[in-house]
């Protein structure tokens, strides 16, 4: 257990899920390796690396992950993990991604390569760049080559010859299907009032205080 995950009332066996996947710095902070790069969360920051390398969390084998979510930073699948363990019937086959905070292609080839016979969802954050992200990573998990442009207030997607434009407020993977008729098969999962999952969670921790 650590004191960091227990103050923002992370439970004991999420706790317990993730603990192979972190260690502490000298003052205790979170650390989570990258590889060469490492993601660290005090109490008073949060650093995500740009990396080429993933964060894994949960079964050690992608060929036998059944559900594989993906996220910007190990926090937030912990926080994402912790809010929604009730629903989650199982824990084995759960597998977590993080990217860091720039997607790469590098990051799902070898996703795409092993996607047959898994569920994907998507924990990217509820702003315009969360959801370009959540368009992007399902493009790259269906081998999708897409490009996405920001004009004045309008999002622009070149995808499979065609453009594709949305005001900002108007823009998701959801909207992006439907205009387009392209079903990439990848869920999102985000909070309904907070930018991320992480954001609730410390809303809900730090309220009282």
């Amino acid at each position: 257990m650590h004191p960091y995950l227990t103050k923002l009332g992370i439970r004991p066996k999420v706790q317990a899920f993730f603990l192979p996947h972190y260690s502490s710095d000298a003052s205790g902070n979170l650390i989570f390796s990258y590889g060469a790069a490492v993601e660290t969360y005090g109490m008073a920051f949060h650093y995500v690396p740009n990396t080429e390398n993933f964060w894994l969390a949960g079964t050690g084998n992608l060929h036998l992950a059944r559900q594989v979510f993906v996220t910007a930073s190990a926090m937030e699948a912990i926080a994402w993990f912790h809010i929604h363990y009730a629903a989650l019937s199982q824990t084995d086959g759960l597998l977590f991604l993080s990217t860091g905070a720039t997607l790469c292609p590098e990051h799902f080839r070898k996703l795409h390569a092993n996607k047959k016979g898994k569920k994907f969802c998507l924990l990217f954050g509820n702003d315009l760049l969360g959801k370009i992200y959540d368009l992007k990573a399902a493009a790259l998990l269906c081998n999708q080559p897409v490009a996405v442009s920001i004009a004045g207030e309008t999002v622009k997607v070149d995808f499979r010859s065609k453009t594709y434009s949305f005001a900002f407020d108007n823009f998701s993977l959801n909207a992006f299907e439907k205009q387009s008729g392209y079903r990439f098969n990848v869920r999102t999962s985000k909070p309904i009032h907070d930018n991320s999952w992480l954001d609730l969670l410390k809303a809900g921790a730090f309220k009282h205080l």
